[in-house]
């Protein structure tokens, strides 16, 4: 079996995901030459490149003719983020810690690992002092997780005391975190695969 690009990402991926592994594969490109190999309309590509330029993850190297009135910019790859694509919120700015999703699922797989927790525990290993996680996310997170699996119960809830659970070991699927689709659907993004969708009438009875 063909080993799977150390230059590529398994799993789900965003248009902008697309356009970095592309901007990894050629090192040296065009915006035109982008939009050909990640297969995104030019606005994406456009708007990509020039968060990307301005963090100094990529550089012009050259201009080429494209007729007597248009030049085209030749860029290069200046900064290897690696396999995950750089992220900016929509004021352009580089977004250097993960979302909240993200760090509850690293919290998790590594501070967790084999041990139980409850919502109040998760909310507050996950946030950062410019980031905070509230339980009440914390808490919603991890009613979808249990219901599509990832999570056991090991103490239900009693007397005030919010349930507990344990991420199953068979579930730690990779690094990127379960996804919660329109509130409705959790869908692996390393196996790309819908664990769980909401069957009218579920409630919230565990945390």
């Amino acid at each position: 079996m063909a080993k799977k690009s150390t230059r590529e990402m398994t799993g789900t991926k965003s248009p902008r995901q697309r356009v970095w592994e592309a901007i990894r594969s050629l090192r040296r490109f065009t915006c035109q030459d982008l939009e050909h190999l990640a297969k995104q309309e030019p606005d994406c590509v456009k708007d990509y490149v020039k968060a990307l330029a301005k963090a100094g993850f990529i550089t012009v190297f050259a201009t080429e003719k494209v007729n007597a009135l248009c030049a085209r910019n030749i860029y290069g790859l200046a900064r290897d983020n690696g396999i995950e694509a750089p992220r900016f919120n929509v004021k352009g700015v580089l977004m250097l810690e993960g979302t909240a999703n993200e760090r509850m699922w690293g919290t998790m797989r590594r501070l967790f690992t084999g041990q139980d927790f409850n919502y109040s525990q998760l909310a507050a290993f996950a946030s950062t002092p410019t980031s905070q996680v509230s339980e009440a996310t914390a808490k919603r997170y991890m009613w979808f997780l249990h219901s599509a699996k990832y999570l056991e119960c090991t103490v239900r809830q009693k007397r005030g005391q919010p349930a507990r659970f344990r991420l199953l070991a068979t579930m730690d699927t990779g690094s990127r975190p379960p996804a919660i689709q329109r509130a409705t659907s959790v869908i692996d993004q390393n196996t790309n695969r819908v664990m769980w969708e909401e069957k009218k009438g579920e409630e919230d009875d565990l945390v």
